[in-house]
């Protein structure tokens, strides 16, 4: 089988090729280091698994890679990442992809589930499965404990109703570091955006 491997770490890339390519069934056929290559790559309908990680630089991530890519090609997808949050697993289901690992896996997790995807299966470990469809009530106040001092400024800011380029602004960093961090405060309070993120701030936070 044809794969693509795409992270924006170049190690990682190098380690997952490693993995693969011991395989006698499995060739890396292309690499990309940003979201938008990866959609590139697959246009031509010779890869038969993208192998995405859902954080990239700035542009887009590998969840809306995911979706375009699976809305163009034949390309089956397997998410692997760092984030276990449910809202993440459900996003990436919605997308269309059919797989979703994480990165501190085994290597034979890992194996079983490009196979499993490449065959038109779905390969999700139960306990994310199981996540991500229990119902959700919505953020509580002390789901705050689990951002980061950089998350909670972010957060306070867009409560504030400020675009990504004023936070960066105020914070000293840049716009792509503010949509990372929001995109990774929306899936540890389980909000759908960052409307729902500022209002459960409006009333959560002093």
């Amino acid at each position: 089988m044809r794969i693509l491997i795409a992270d924006d770490h170049e190690l990682t890339r190098a380690g997952l090729r490693a993995v693969i390519e011991r395989e006698p069934d499995m060739v890396v056929v292309a690499e990309a280091d940003t979201a938008e290559v990866a959609v590139e790559h697959t246009r031509s309908g010779d890869i038969d698994v993208a192998i995405l990680d859902i954080r990239f630089g700035p542009g887009m991530n590998g969840l809306e890679a995911a979706q375009r890519i699976i809305e163009q090609a034949a390309t089956r997808v397997l998410l692997l990442t760092l984030h276990d949050t449910p809202e993440y697993v459900r996003r990436a289901l919605a997308s269309g992809a059919t797989g979703y690992v994480l990165k501190d896996a085994g290597r034979e997790e890992l194996l079983h589930a490009i196979r499993a995807v490449a065959s038109g299966r779905t390969a999700l470990p139960g306990d994310l499965l199981r996540k991500a469809m229990t119902p959700t009530t919505g953020p509580r106040p002390d789901d705050l404990a689990r951002l980061t001092p950089r998350e909670r400024e972010v957060l306070e800011s867009v409560a504030r109703g400020l675009t990504n380029k004023e936070i960066a602004r105020d914070l000293g960093i840049g716009p792509g570091t503010v949509k990372s961090h929001v995109e990774k405060l929306i899936a540890k309070l389980g909000v759908a955006d960052r409307t729902q993120a500022a209002v459960f701030a409006a009333k959560a936070m002093p």
